[in-house]
Parts: C-alpha cells; sequence; structure tokens
C-alpha cells in the first residue's frame, strides 16, 4: 500500500445499514397495497433489479442520467421490484412512501464502530470523505446523523453524475480532499465499486468483508475497526 493521506468510505453497508432491512420495509409497504410476500422473495427481487442497473452500466448506461434522473430512476427501481413479487402497475403512493421511509435518519443504523474510527483517522492527520452511490438525500441524512462533520467531503453519485466503479466520481473525490489518486484509500463492501473500482482509478481499496466470504486474492479488512491499526505509520499530515 501506498503512503496514505486520505481515506474514503462508501456509505451503504460499510459506514450504516437501513434499520430494518430493505427487504422487510419493502415487504410491509408492498402488504399495504395488496401484495403479499416474503422477506426472502423482496429481497431476490431486489438483488435481480440491482443486477438489471449493473447491466445498464456495463452497457454505459448512468442510473441518473435516464428520464426524470434519479425521481426517475426509483420510480423505475420500485416499480420492477413491485412486479417481480407479483404485483402490476406501480401505485405512485407506494413509491412516495418508500422514498419518505428512507429519508429519515431513524431508519438508519451506524454500525458501532464508525464514530470512533472516523475520529480516530482524523485525529491522526488523514482527509476523510464518504463516496457513494446514493441519491441527493445522503448529505442531509449524515449530517442529521452526525457524520457530515467528521469527514472532509462527501461525495455522492447522482450529484456528481457518475457511479462508482467508473473513474470520475474518485477523480472527484480526491480533487475534494487535495491529494493524490495514489494517496487515497477507498473502503467499501463492493467487490466490484469499491474495490476493483477504486484500484483502476488509481488508489489504494480494501474490501470491507464482515462475512468473511471473500476470495484469497483481494485485501479485505472483517470490521472499519481494524483500519487504524491496519494505517498505522502510514499516514502523513
Amino acid at each position: 500500500m501506498n503512503e496514505i493521506r486520505a481515506v474514503f468510505f462508501d456509505a451503504g453497508d460499510t459506514l450504516l445499514k437501513a434499520e430494518p432491512p430493505v427487504e422487510r420495509v419493502y415487504r410491509e409497504a408492498f402488504a399495504r397495497h395488496g401484495i403479499e410476500s416474503t422477506d426472502e422473495s423482496v429481497h431476490a427481487a431486489v438483488h435481480a433489479t440491482w443486477k438489471d442497473v449493473d447491466a445498464g452500466r456495463a452497457r454505459g448506461e448512468e442510473r441518473w442520467g435516464g428520464p426524470e434522473g434519479e425521481a426517475g430512476f426509483w420510480r423505475r427501481f420500485v416499480g420492477t421490484v413491485f412486479g417481480r413479487v407479483g404485483g402490476g402497475a406501480m401505485p405512485e403512493t407506494l413509491l412516495g412512501e418508500l422514498v419518505a421511509h428512507f429519508a429519515e435518519e431513524r431508519h438508519w443504523a451506524l454500525y458501532p464502530e464508525t464514530r470512533s474510527v472516523l475520529g480516530a483517522l482524523r485525529a491522526s492527520g488523514l482527509k476523510l470523505a464518504v463516496v457513494s452511490n446514493w441519491d441527493s438525500t445522503l448529505p442531509s441524512l449524515l449530517a442529521r446523523l452526525g457524520l457530515a462533520e467528521a469527514v472532509d467531503a462527501v461525495v455522492v453519485s447522482s450529484l456528481v453524475g457518475v457511479s462508482k466503479p467508473a473513474r470520475g466520481i474518485f477523480d472527484e473525490a480526491v480533487r475534494r480532499v487535495g491529494v493524490a489518486h495514489a494517496e487515497a484509500l477507498h473502503v467499501g463492501d463492493s467487490l466490484t465499486d469499491d474495490y476493483y473500482g477504486a484500484r483502476e482509478a488509481g488508489l489504494s481499496a480494501l474490501l470491507l468483508d464482515r462475512r468473511g466470504r471473500a476470495s484469497f486474492d483481494v485485501e479485505t479488512i472483517g470490521s472499519l475497526a481494524e483500519l487504524p491499526a491496519r494505517l498505522h505509520g502510514r499516514a502523513t499530515a
């Protein structure tokens, strides 16, 4: 690993997680509109729909670049999930319910080590940023969770106009914190978006693998709590 002067973090499933989980929220919302399903079937439908998004990205499509921007993206996404569990045309009120739910900070939980790790890294002189594939609600959400003040920049794909693993979002992050690509380390839970995306952009990367499922040739940590010791002696002010 190169000498590191900045650490970038993914947001979802890295610094924070949905509480209750996304599949339960969707299932309960669908039930209010007459579609009964299970957490497992909704999880499978959400996963399949994200695979569709990834396939579009591989064809050069930016998720936020379609009709109506991020509002249109979420309408298409939720409508597809709804259809996959047996729903027909998506009720417009369903989308509004879900958007409102996930915009509230009480429906997100920080991982136990998040605050202490960010504090320790910043105290050591490192620049910190959140670099996330998220919609425009993320900066406000992080502020209400008390995380915005713990980092130097929040770089959000919907606002930058490019999503990980594309290089552009990493370019914007290093520009904002004022370091070279080789001086930044990116940490996240996605092998494609966070690990390979960052490395192909010229950054160092660690895969956050809380379940120990990564292959042996990927550099991982099992918890954010491992980061300060991992970086000891590598940071410069």
